[in-house]
């Protein structure tokens, strides 16, 4: 397998972080993107995915809906216990904490967009430069989502760093394990349920009620959420 194919989203993962990082000041239509970005993974690309693994393997849309819909509503529990806790400690770490396990589970993704990689190319070369190209344009939002579920806004820290350079690192690691080793097909549909029933999560509860906060900028804070759905609508069709 051509090396650039797994450079290509190591790049538009840092190329996407960066950005963020350089457009800190833009805070809220930033975080209006990510609204978009991450609808957009859960529904165009996740959650599709994971119902046509899931149904290859012989099993039901409804039992994908169903870890989705649990993943939701467990992280909104956890959430609960997390703010009781966070009550004696500050809201700064709550943000940061829920944060880092979103930047946890887009490495997770990435990871496995590398070895979707790997796979297709193994299975037709053409197919693997199709899939390498559109994963590499989605992982320009992945770049974006992952500096701005880890910093919350704030400077970002060392840490930051190391998250934004793990999920550039992730599509490399992902393919090369595919030498030697992959997911079965039903682990990699529950993994993509789950991350979908986070990012929505993190939508509902965290992202969008930041942007009631604001005061101006409704319309264009539309744009960004619609412009961020779309570039993962348009990343999809490329990988299609």
């Amino acid at each position: 397998m051509p090396p650039f194919l797994l450079a290509m989203p190591v790049l538009s993962t840092l190329a996407g972080g960066l950005l963020a990082l350089r457009l800190r000041s833009s805070l809220q239509l930033l975080i209006a993107l990510s609204v978009g970005l991450l609808l957009g993974a859960a529904f165009l690309d996740l959650l599709p995915e994971a119902i046509a693994l899931q149904t290859g393997a012989g099993g039901s849309v409804a039992g994908i809906c169903g870890v989705t819909l649990l993943s939701f509503l467990f992280f909104v529990f956890a959430q609960g216990l997390l703010d009781l806790w966070i009550e004696h400690v500050g809201t700064g770490a709550r943000h940061r904490a829920w944060g880092r396990i979103g930047g946890g589970l887009l490495i997770a993704h990435s990871f496995r967009d590398g070895m979707a990689i790997g796979l297709s190319y193994a299975a037709s070369h053409p197919a693997g430069y199709v899939v390498a190209i559109g994963i590499a344009a989605h992982d320009i939002g992945d770049g974006v989502n992952t500096v701005l579920l880890s910093t919350r806004g704030e400077r970002a820290g060392r840490i930051d760093y190391l998250f934004l350079a793990a999920d550039a690192l992730a599509p490399l690691a992902g393919g090369l394990l595919t030498i030697w080793f992959h997911l079965s097909t039903q682990g990699s549909a529950m993994l993509l349920a789950i991350a979908a029933g986070f990012f929505l999560h993190m939508v509902a509860s965290e992202l969008l009620p930041q942007l009631r906060e604001g005061r101006s900028l409704r319309l264009s804070f539309a744009f960004a959420i619609l412009a961020g759905a779309l570039l993962i609508y348009l990343a999809t069709r490329l990988i299609t």
